[in-house]
């Protein structure tokens, strides 16, 4: 019997490793953010594609291991933070705040948080 993609995603093992994934990559985003410009390593992309990546990829284990959570509760969490941290680099040396930058991370929230939802069983639940 072959099963579909969604039937292994729903374990709750793998929920719990999201979670946890998910919320260890918080302080990396926090550390990432505020760093000083000379100790930075970056990809070689768009800083607003890296942003997006970071925060799209977080947003999806947040998402898929907390799936009981409105997704507009964890959009807008992690909104507040991309606003925050990007604020924040206004006072480490060498870094800048920029809206973009801030648009990037929202969105890349915004389109992990929905990424997950869909592949975990088609229902985005608004609170």
């Amino acid at each position: 019997m072959a099963s579909s993609p969604t039937a292994s995603i729903s374990r709750p093992g793998l929920r719990r490793v999201a979670r946890l994934a998910g919320l260890a990559c918080l302080p990396v985003l926090i550390w990432l953010s505020w760093i000083p410009k000379a100790w930075e390593v970056r990809t070689g992309a768009a800083g607003q594609v890296e942003h997006l990546l970071a925060y799209a990829g977080t947003a999806g284990l947040l998402a898929f291991g907390f799936h009981r959570a409105p997704a507009w509760q964890l959009g807008a969490a992690l909104a507040v933070l991309a606003g925050v941290l990007e604020v924040g680099q206004i006072w480490v040396p060498g870094r800048t705040a920029q809206v973009i930058d801030f648009a990037a991370s929202a969105g890349g929230a915004l389109l992990g948080i929905a990424a997950a939802r869909i592949l975990a069983g088609g229902r985005i639940t608004t609170g």
